[in-house]
C-alpha cells in the first residue's frame, strides 16, 4: 500500500520550457553586469554571454556525472573564462550580490505551475499521505525554490523538500531518493514517485524499489525503462492514490 508519494518539480510541477531558460539567462547576464559595474567593473555584454555560455556548458559535463555545484560554484567557473577582465578572484563581498543577481530572474517573472499541480499536492495531504520533493535544481538553487513554492502557497503542502545542489548529488542517483526517504520515514515499497523524465526520475524510483509513476503529457515513448504506471495529467493521480487505499 503506498502511503508516501514524491514528485520531481520541474516539468512535474512546475513549467520549465525553453523560452524560460532563455529568458532567465538573459536576465541573469543583465543583472550580473549591473552588480559588477556598480562595484566598477565594466564588462562588455558579448564577452560576458559567452563566459555565461562556457561556464553553462563546463557545469553541464558535471550535471551529466550526476553531481551538483552551488551557485557560488557556478559563478567562479563562468568567471574562470573572463580571468583577462581581471574577474577570476573576485573579492567575497562581492559575491552575495553575484549570487542574489544570478537566482532573482525566477522570482521576479514566476514559471507557470503545471495543471493541477497544486490540486493533487492538496489532494494527496488531504488524504494522509507523506508527500516530498526531489529536485535537480540546475541554476536555481533550493534556497530560491522554498521561496517560489512558499509565495505559490504550496511550500507547507511538503513534508520535506531536497534539492540536488545541497547533497551535491542529482537524480537518478538512489542516494537522493533514499536520503528524501528516511527523512519521510517511509518505505521504498509504500512508496510512489512522479516525474517527467525516464531516465531520471522513473529509472532512479525503480533503481531504489520505489513505485515509478511517468507524468507524460506529450506521450513520450519510454523505450527500455518502463514505468510502473504512467499517467498523462496530474488529477490522474487521485486514481492511483485511491486504488492503494
Amino acid at each position: 500500500m503506498i502511503d508516501t508519494v514524491t514528485f520531481d518539480l520541474w516539468n512535474t510541477l512546475i513549467s520549465n520550457v525553453p523560452q524560460d531558460y532563455h529568458k532567465y539567462r538573459q536576465r541573469r547576464i543583465k543583472n550580473l553586469a549591473r552588480v559588477l559595474r556598480q562595484d566598477g567593473r565594466e564588462v562588455e555584454s558579448g564577452l560576458l554571454t559567452e563566459a555565461y555560455s562556457k561556464g553553462f556548458e563546463t557545469c553541464t559535463r558535471t550535471w551529466e556525472k550526476n553531481l551538483d555545484l552551488s551557485t557560488e560554484e557556478q559563478l567562479k567557473i563562468m568567471f574562470g573564462f573572463l580571468d583577462d577582465q581581471g574577474l577570476q578572484h573576485l573579492p567575497r563581498t562581492l559575491m552575495p550580490r553575484l549570487v542574489e543577481a544570478y537566482v532573482s530572474p525566477i522570482l521576479e517573472d514566476p514559471p507557470c505551475l503545471i495543471d493541477g499541480a497544486k490540486e493533487i499536492l492538496v489532494h494527496a495531504k488531504g488524504k494522509g499521505y507523506k508527500v516530498g520533493l526531489i529536485c535537480n535544481t540546475g541554476t536555481t538553487p533550493g534556497q530560491t525554490i522554498r521561496v517560489l513554492l512558499e509565495r505559490l502557497e504550496m511550500v507547507d503542502l511538503f513534508d520535506v523538500t531536497t534539492f540536488s545542489n545541497e547533497l551535491g548529488i542529482r537524480k537518478p542517483d538512489p542516494r537522493i531518493f533514499l536520503r528524501t526517504l528516511r527523512e519521510l520515514r517511509s518505505k521504498p515499497e509504500n512508496s510512489a514517485h512522479v516525474g517527467d523524465l525516464i531516465d531520471v526520475d522513473v529509472l532512479g524510483a525503480k533503481n531504489v524499489g520505489m513505485i515509478s509513476v511517468h507524468y507524460n503529457p506529450e506521450l513520450i515513448p519510454s523505450g527500455d525503462i518502463g514505468p510502473d504506471m504512467a499517467i498523462t495529467e496530474l488529477r490522474e493521480l487521485r486514481l492511483i492514490l485511491t486504488g492503494s487505499e
